[in-house]
């Protein structure tokens, strides 16, 4: 592999990483809406409208997020272990392991979070706007998954219908 794929590869690795960062603060962010505030914000706001929206089925809403957030992250995994083996041979798949564990823990997942719990509307209403995007894009794959997930909650005796 020469050297401008593997820039590339690492390129592209980076921006799954940032991707998976999006993913995360706009799950924190979204969930951590105050409703009374945002019943008011959604007047003069359109990333508020759409974020309500987007609240009003909150399992479709977590399905696009996490299968953004599950698509991103095994496509940086996969990636890293293609550049770790390239440049360590076969100890690659423990260096990339050890390495995308801290890096998607740390990039992709608390640090983000941790930015969106303390500034949900900052995060929330501009990711509105992407995630609503989204939502048209993998509409199909959403329905599918959120169908199977609810008829499994229905065998276990939930009704994923019955919202508090």
């Amino acid at each position: 592999m020469n050297d401008s794929s593997l820039e590339l590869l690492l390129g592209i690795l980076i921006a799954c990483l940032l991707m998976s960062a999006f993913f995360s603060a706009s799950e924190t962010g979204m969930m951590s809406l105050n409703r009374y505030r945002l019943k008011h914000l959604r007047k003069n706001h359109r990333g508020a409208r759409i974020a309500t929206r987007l609240l009003e089925r909150p399992d479709r809403l977590l399905g696009l997020i996490l299968i953004g957030n599950n698509l991103v992250n095994i496509l940086a995994s996969a990636i890293a272990t293609v550049i770790a083996l390239r440049v360590w041979g076969d100890a690659g798949i423990a260096i990339a392991t050890g390495a995308m564990t801290i890096l998607v823990l740390i990039v992709g997942e608390v640090t983000p979070k941790t930015l969106a719990a303390l500034h949900p509307e900052r995060i929330a209403f501009p990711a509105a706007y992407v995630l609503n995007a989204l939502m048209y894009v993998f509409y199909p794959l959403v329905w599918c998954i959120n169908h199977i997930t609810n008829g499994l909650l229905k065998v276990l005796g939930i009704n994923p219908d019955k919202r508090p």
